[in-house]
């Protein structure tokens, strides 16, 4: 049957309308784009309209008042952060940011996704930022570098003579 649409293996999502609101979504191992769900949208106008904060309008949208920032360090410091949200259907909403701008927002609208999601996404990102963090730290620990080329001495060894 070459005719029929390959069908999406994971959850039955919606496509986005055309020009509409769009969200990058992680379902079966692998990325789509799909029609946000409403607590999504409820957050994006909240953030634009009412000039609430993007963690707050999220927290607000999904009723996850206690989303997971990792690492658990100044996030001013850190290179990178994750936050992620647990959403009303037992999903999650992850969004991995640096200190410039968001860099990966993903839905993962499964909870059998999350793991599979974790491993491949979210621990390489944090293992970036710890690198980043023991570099930093190492760099502070380690006192200036004086090195000078020491005077060479004449061998007072036989087979010098």
């Amino acid at each position: 049957m070459a005719d029929e649409e390959e069908v999406a293996p994971g959850l039955a999502l919606e496509p986005p309308e055309p020009g509409g609101e769009e969200l990058v979504t992680y379902t079966a191992g692998r990325f789509v784009v799909a029609a946000p769900p409403s607590w999504y949208l409820a957050a994006v106008r909240a953030a634009e309209n009412d000039d609430v904060p993007w963690p707050q309008a999220m927290a607000d949208a999904t009723g996850c008042s206690e989303a997971r920032l990792l690492p658990i360090e100044d996030v001013a410091r850190a290179d990178l952060a994750v936050w992620c949200w647990l959403t009303p259907e037992g999903g999650r909403y992850v969004e991995i940011v640096d200190a410039t701008a968001c860099q990966l927002a993903v839905y993962i609208p499964d909870p059998a996704d999350w793991p599979a999601f974790w491993a491949e996404f979210v621990v390489p990102a944090l293992q970036l930022q710890l690198l980043a963090s023991l570099r930093r730290e190492l760099a502070r620990l380690r006192p200036p570098s004086r090195v000078r080329p020491r005077p060479r001495r004449a061998s007072s060894s036989p087979r010098n003579r």
